[in-house]
């Protein structure tokens, strides 16, 4: 959505946002924060402090806990994908993937970044999408039409 779109909608979306429950309304403006920093980082620093924030290069987390809270993990993952819509600044794949990985830290559920390439064309185009065991939550849409060149747990 455009800067003019979320400027016209902006008394809708706050009008939605104070209906929310209080938790919602935290978790959304977490995302929101978090959102804008993690893009800031990928703008401004290299690529190795974002990746510290990811976790363990080349490996991949297990489903450990068979209680996990797949309500929460949903949850986090729709308002991820909700909110990348109206922020006014680029909120893609790898600025997603990583607030998703940072929100289900905190909750202690362990997650994969995982990073993929495909040619097009003449060029490359790379992607990430975030996992929680073999479930992807976050950029799963066309995570198949890529192929894995790294992920961090």
């Amino acid at each position: 959505m455009s800067e003019s779109n979320t400027m016209k909608y902006l008394p809708e979306l706050a009008r939605l946002f104070m209906e929310k429950p209080a938790e919602d309304q935290w978790r959304l403006l977490r995302i929101v924060i978090l959102s804008f920093g993690v893009r800031l980082m990928v703008l401004v620093l290299p690529f190795r402090h974002l990746a510290a924030l990811l976790g363990e290069q080349n490996s991949r987390a297990d489903l450990k806990t068979p209680t996990l809270d797949w309500l929460y993990v949903d949850t986090v993952s729709r308002q991820i994908r909700n909110v990348s819509h109206y922020v006014p600044w680029t909120s893609n794949c790898l600025v997603q993937a990583a607030v998703g990985k940072i929100l289900l830290r905190k909750k202690s559920i362990d997650s994969t970044v995982s990073f993929g390439v495909k040619k097009k064309g003449s060029k490359m185009e790379a992607h990430a999408w975030l996992a929680v065991g073999p479930k992807i939550v976050l950029g799963g849409e066309t995570a198949d039409q890529f192929v894995e060149v790294s992920s961090f747990s």
